[in-house]
């Protein structure tokens, strides 16, 4: 004898059979066939906004405003544009003229361990820059390169071949008037004599930059030793 459970089991799932049969036969019939969409209906369709191009006005200024942008580069150092790289040749292209001649001063030559920098015054400008052994000058001298550095001189190579440049000594002419210092008469008086003792002692021809530059050297610490006994002798 079938138990409780078993009959309403048996109920549920036929009354869920009855229920899947019945919209299957609806289907077979028709059900939902007869779907369609309303006809079209211009009159609800909104307006596109009209937009007057002609009336439009820009924030931005003409090209020839923002010209210094390209001139003068925020982030280089000189502020000043790189040369093209691969610059290509061909009709109706201009080339950027290269310097034949190497018109600069060799006013210093770094050397280390692991590395070789000359520092370079273009004499026309007064522009200074620094290179690497192997690299190559910009600017006006784009087309010159660093081949060789020794300690008092450095070799580049260009459009004219190799040339050599010495290192710039000074000879105590030029440059900017020392700051003026209060030095006691006795003081000026004794300088005077020394030096005047120190250029008899000197030959009256001076022919090398190294010879006076050792000149004024030895003046100076000459100078310095004067002053150190002037000072030690106030002092007592």
């Amino acid at each position: 004898m079938a138990s409780r459970s078993q009959i309403l089991l048996t109920s549920a799932l036929a009354a869920i059979a009855a229920w899947g049969g019945l919209f299957a036969l609806s289907a077979a019939t028709g059900l939902g066939g007869r779907y369609n969409t309303l006809p079209e209906d211009p009159s609800l369709v909104p307006q596109l906004p009209q937009v007057n191009l002609e009336q439009a006005v820009s924030a931005l200024e003409g090209a020839g405003t923002y010209a210094g942008i390209g001139d003068r580069p925020l982030f280089n150092y000189d502020r000043r544009p790189l040369p093209p790289l691969n610059q290509p040749t061909g009709e109706g292209t201009v080339t950027q003229p290269v310097e034949t001649t190497l018109d600069v001063v060799l006013t210093s030559v770094i050397k280390t361990a692991d590395r070789q920098i000359a520092i370079v015054q273009h004499t026309p400008t007064g522009n200074s820059q620094s290179v690497l052994i192997g690299a190559a000058l910009s600017g006006d001298l784009a087309g010159w390169s660093l081949v060789e550095l020794q300690s008092r001189a450095a070799v580049f190579e260009g459009p004219s071949g190799r040339k050599s440049v010495e290192l710039r000594v000074f000879d105590g002419t030029g440059g900017q008037p020392p700051t003026p210092v209060d030095v006691p008469q006795e003081a000026v008086g004794a300088a005077q004599v020394a030096g005047a003792d120190a250029e008899q002692a000197q030959p009256a021809a001076v022919d090398s930059p190294e010879a006076r530059a050792e000149l004024i050297r030895r003046r100076i610490e000459e100078r310095r030793r004067q002053m150190r006994e002037e000072a030690e002798r106030a002092r007592q």
